[in-house]
C-alpha cells in the first residue's frame, strides 16, 4: 500500500481513525432521562463494564480490523471526579478509579489520555467552570497519574469541550495535542461558554495550530487541535458525507487525514460504535483509501510527519537536591515535577529549565530542592512529537 507503520511514516492517502471515549465512570443521582423515561446514563461500574466487554474483546476487535490488519483500537480519555465539594450525581470521587476500571478490561492495545472537567469556584459537583483559574485540581490529577501509576497523558479533551483563553494558554505551555474541536454543521454561534460548540472552527479533518486569542481560528500557537465530533448525541450525529469527506480529502491530497469521533463510557456504546465502523468501512471501500485505527497522538504524528525522539529523563539525587535531565527538548515550558511526602501529600514544583545544546548526554536540565519528608520524585514530559516520558524514583 505504499508504506508501512514499522519505522517510517505511511506514504500516500490514508485516513487515521481515532475513536475517543470521554471516560467518566458511573453517573447517578438526578440526571437526564431518555424520551421514554429510562436512565440516560449507567450508574454503576458493573453495567458499564458489561457493555464495554463486548467492544474490547478480541473477537470484536479482530472482526473489525483495519486496512492494515490491525484490530480495533479505542482512545480512553480518563476523567477523575476530584476537586469538587459536592457530588449531586453520585460519581466516584477517587483518583484512578476510572483509569483502573478501564485498565482492568481487555484494553492493553488502547491509548489512555486525559479528559478534564474544571471544578468551579463554588465547588458544586458536576457544574462546569467558565474560568480555568477556578481550580488547580488539574495539577493534582496529573501528579497522581505520574506518581501513582507512572503514566502521563499524550492528548487532552476538555470537559463539555469548553476552553477559555486561559485554558488555551495553559495547554500551549503544557500539552501539545487537543482533540476538543467539536464543530459540525449543527454548531451555532453563542456567547455562552457553557454552550461552547466550536462554531467557526475549521471543519476539515486536518489538525491545526490555533490562534492566540481565538482558538477557533488557525494561527501560530505551538499546540495542535484536532476535530472530533459526536457519534450520536443531542447536538450531532455522525453522517456518511462527513466520513466520506475525510477519505476524499486524503485521496485528493495524497496524505493523511484524521477522522475522529467520540463516545461516553456511561452511555451504551455498542450500537453507535458499530454504526461508525460501518461508515468508515463503506467510505474506504468506495474511495479505495486505506484506514488505520490509531492512537490520538500517533494520528497527529502521522498527519504532521513528526518524528519520534525517544526522550529520556534521568533523576540524580545528591543530598537535598535532585538534578533532572532530559535527553531531548521537551514540549513543556516547565516539566511536570512532583514530590510525594511520607504523609501521602503531593506537591507540584514549577521549575525553570536550562538548555545545553552542546552537551552530548542531555539537552535540558533543572534542579529540584527536595522538601523534607519526601518519599518519591516523579517527573514527566512530552517531546516535540507528543511522545511521553515518565520517571519516578524513591528518595532516601
Amino acid at each position: 500500500m505504499g508504506g508501512s507503520f514499522d519505522n517510517a511514516f505511511f506514504d500516500g492517502p490514508l485516513v487515521a481513525v481515532v475513536h475517543c471515549v470521554d471516560t467518566e465512570g458511573p453517573i447517578g443521582g438526578d440526571v437526564r432521562r431518555n424520551p421514554d423515561g429510562s436512565k440516560e446514563f449507567m450508574d454503576n461500574w458493573s453495567d458499564i463494564k458489561q457493555s464495554l466487554r463486548e467492544l474490547v474483546n478480541d473477537d470484536y476487535r479482530n472482526c473489525h480490523r483495519d486496512s492494515f490488519n490491525f484490530p480495533l483500537k479505542f482512545n480512553w480519555f480518563i476523567m477523575d471526579f476530584t476537586g469538587f465539594s459536592t457530588n449531586p450525581k453520585n460519581r466516584i470521587c477517587e483518583y484512578h478509579d476510572t483509569y483502573d476500571n478501564i485498565k482492568s478490561l481487555n484494553t492493553s492495545i488502547d491509548a489512555f489520555h486525559w479528559h478534564y472537567h474544571q471544578p468551579p469556584k463554588s465547588g458544586i459537583g458536576d457544574q462546569w467552570s467558565d474560568d480555568w483559574d477556578s481550580s488547580n485540581e488539574h495539577y493534582n490529577i496529573l501528579g497522581r497519574r505520574i506518581l501513582d501509576r507512572e503514566d502521563f497523558p499524550e492528548a487532552f479533551r476538555a470537559g463539555g469541550t469548553i476552553e477559555d483563553e486561559k485554558c488555551s494558554m495553559w495547554l500551549n505551555d503544557n500539552l501539545m495535542i487537543d482533540f476538543s474541536n467539536r464543530v459540525s454543521s449543527m454548531s451555532e454561534k453563542t456567547e455562552n461558554i457553557f454552550d461552547f460548540n466550536w462554531f467557526g472552527a475549521p471543519m476539515d479533518w486536518f489538525p491545526y495550530n490555533p490562534s492566540c486569542g481565538e482558538i477557533t481560528a488557525k494561527g501560530d500557537m505551538r499546540r495542535v487541535i484536532a476535530r472530533s465530533v459526536d457519534i450520536k448525541s443531542r447536538l450531532h450525529e455522525l453522517q456518511y458525507d462527513e466520513v466520506l469527506k475525510a477519505f476524499n480529502d486524503a485521496l485528493s491530497s495524497g496524505n493523511t487525514t484524521i477522522l475522529s469521533y467520540f463516545s461516553h463510557d456511561h452511555r451504551d456504546m455498542r450500537e453507535e460504535t458499530s454504526y461508525a465502523i460501518q461508515l468508515v468501512k463503506k467510505a474506504s471501500e468506495e474511495t479505495g483509501v486505506p484506514f488505520r485505527w490509531m492512537c490520538a497522538k500517533d494520528a497527529v504524528k502521522q498527519a504532521l510527519r513528526l518524528p519520534t525522539r525517544e526522550n529520556d529523563i534521568q533523576i540524580s539525587v545528591t543530598g537535598r537536591n535532585a538534578f533532572i535531565t532530559f535527553r531531548h527538548r521537551m514540549f513543556q515550558k516547565n516539566p511536570f515535577v512532583y514530590t510525594l511526602s511520607k504523609a501521602g501529600n503531593i506537591k507540584y514544583h514549577k521549575l525553570d529549565v536550562k538548555f545545553h545544546p552542546a552537551c552530548p548526554q542531555y539537552y535540558q536540565s533543572c534542579t529540584l530542592e527536595i522538601p523534607e519528608e519526601t518519599m518519591k520524585i516523579g517527573v514527566a514530559c512530552t517531546d516535540m512529537s507528543g511522545d511521553k516520558c515518565v520517571s519516578v524514583v524513591d528518595v532516601y
